[in-house]
């Protein structure tokens, strides 16, 4: 089939966002803002906020009752914003390949293995609601503001998820929210491996953080440091960056304590990638800010955390050192990714059949015949097998090679290529979180396809008043 015929640029379609005769022709004034809430920027900070009050009414004991409801809210509104949102979307570089995978676990629904009916429609729902930001998010007006706003909210939640984890340790007890009873049900001996000693002698969780997991922390701590460095390379104003070292801060001593390892590995990657892009740009003002401050902070917030958390902080992590990293990794996850390639595949190379696992499988299918997807990739496996696990990746391939491609920009008036270099990161880790659980079954998930979308989208209407891009031929969006 021929590639489509780029339209003519007309104010306000999807094509004029790279359109170099807009931008000679039709000069510099930009369009009113539209008077629909539903296709305006706005949306985006709003959802994020919705995400974040369901995941604070899990922590409110009065309202366990509607636990469903608050877990299932946000994957729901993502759908309904398919329907919601207007206009047509930009074609993201990663939606054909997630849209394929999408396909063959739909067939999945109909295996002959697969769970209940009504499992199987509530995985397939969700499946969908995660990847539904690629169409909806590139629908909206999006612009640098909207998204830095939209970032904030992502980085102040997460470096408060950080910060209480480390008041849950200063004072044991005291800020610790009810354990999740999906938690509980696992057994004594179980939560008892998540708990440790500190220096006082008093035996307590891992931080949980605003989640209700032991070390749900880690995954506040991780985003704080990630997020918070990319205010400071990004950020001008005194008060950003005053909070965005806070936030490091929080969230370096907060991971000490959570004694995730994996996270903490993963984060190095990312850190790694962006101070790589930094450097290949030229930008080693920023690069020695962001080495100086996150170096320090990995010093001294060890000793902080070693101050509250005693021996098993010091073993923990001292465990880095004395034994090889991919020993490491294979004694807590490793194992499980050499199971999905040598057991799972082979048994299921198309899919093991929707509602078997996860969310969907605990709430609505039958634990009979329930499996267990400790990483990302098993549920690969499990949701559509080897067509699902070559598509999916590739998708997030694609997503991490445009972001590669915006942050190496350099004829960047409006910093996109900062915000690039900070996707750029988040992006690394976003797949190498594949390898420790799964990301793709969760509102991290959704944020990540929503970020991704919501900084696609930006980028392209910008451009309708910018000079001929010398990205124009990967992020031309056709119209779907």
């Amino acid at each position: 089939m021929p590639p489509p015929v780029e339209p003519p640029a007309v104010e306000g379609s999807p094509a004029s966002a790279v359109a170099p005769a807009a931008a000679s022709d039709e000069g510099s004034t930009s369009a009113p803002p539209p008077q629909n809430f539903w296709a305006s920027s706005l949306v985006v900070p709003c959802f994020i906020a919705l995400e974040i009050l369901c995941q604070l009414a899990l922590l409110v004991e009065s309202l366990s009752a509607l636990r469903v409801v608050f877990r299932i809210l946000s994957f729901g509104a993502s759908l309904a914003m398919l329907v919601l949102v207007p206009g047509r979307s930009l074609r993201h570089p990663a939606l054909p390949l997630v849209l394929g995978a999408m396909g063959f676990t739909a067939l999945n629904f109909f295996h002959p293995e697969a769970g209940t009916a009504l499992a199987g429609l509530a995985q397939l729902g969700i499946q969908l609601s995660i990847m539904a930001p690629l169409i909806w998010g590139t629908r909206l007006r999006m612009d640098a503001k909207a998204f830095r706003r939209t970032l904030a909210l992502l980085f102040l939640f997460n470096a408060a998820s950080a910060g209480v984890g480390v008041l849950q340790i200063s004072f044991p007890g005291r800020f610790q929210p009810a354990l999740s009873s999906v938690i509980e049900a696992v057994g004594e001996d179980y939560t008892q491996s998540l708990q440790f000693e500190l220096a006082s002698g008093q035996r307590v969780f891992r931080p949980f953080g605003l989640t209700d997991t032991p070390g749900g922390a880690a995954t506040g701590a991780f985003y704080s440091v990630l997020l918070g460095a990319g205010f400071l390379i990004s950020s001008k104003r005194g008060l950003i960056r005053l909070l965005s070292v806070g936030g490091i801060f929080l969230g370096v001593v907060s991971l000490y304590l959570c004694q995730v390892r994996a996270t903490a590995l993963m984060l190095l990657a990312c850190l790694l990638a962006m101070g790589a892009v930094l450097a290949l740009n030229g930008r080693l003002l920023r690069l020695t800010q962001l080495l100086l401050v996150v170096g320090g902070f990995a010093v001294v917030g060890f000793g902080w955390a070693v101050a509250m958390g005693g021996d098993a902080v010091t073993q923990r992590w001292g465990s880095l050192v004395s034994v090889d990293a991919g020993d490491v990794y294979y004694s807590n996850r490793g194992h499980f990714l050499e199971n999905t390639v040598g057991y799972f595949l082979p048994q299921y190379p198309l899919g093991a059949g929707l509602g078997r696992y996860g969310m969907a499988n605990a709430y609505f299918g039958d634990l009979s015949s329930a499996l267990w997807a400790e990483i990302q990739w098993t549920a690969w496996v499990y949701d559509g097998g080897l067509p699902v696990l070559v598509l999916y990746p590739l998708g997030l391939l694609v997503s991490l090679f445009w972001a590669l491609r915006l942050a190496l920009r350099r004829d960047d008036h409006n910093e996109f290529s900062l915000w690039g270099t900070l996707l750029f990161g988040y992006n690394v880790g976003a797949i190498a979180i594949t390898f420790s659980y799964p990301f793709f079954m969760s509102q991290a998930g959704m944020e990540f396809w929503l970020l991704n979308a919501a900084l696609f989208g930006a980028f392209s209407h910008s451009t309708r008043q910018a000079a001929p891009l010398p990205l124009h031929e990967t992020l031309h969006p056709h119209r779907r």
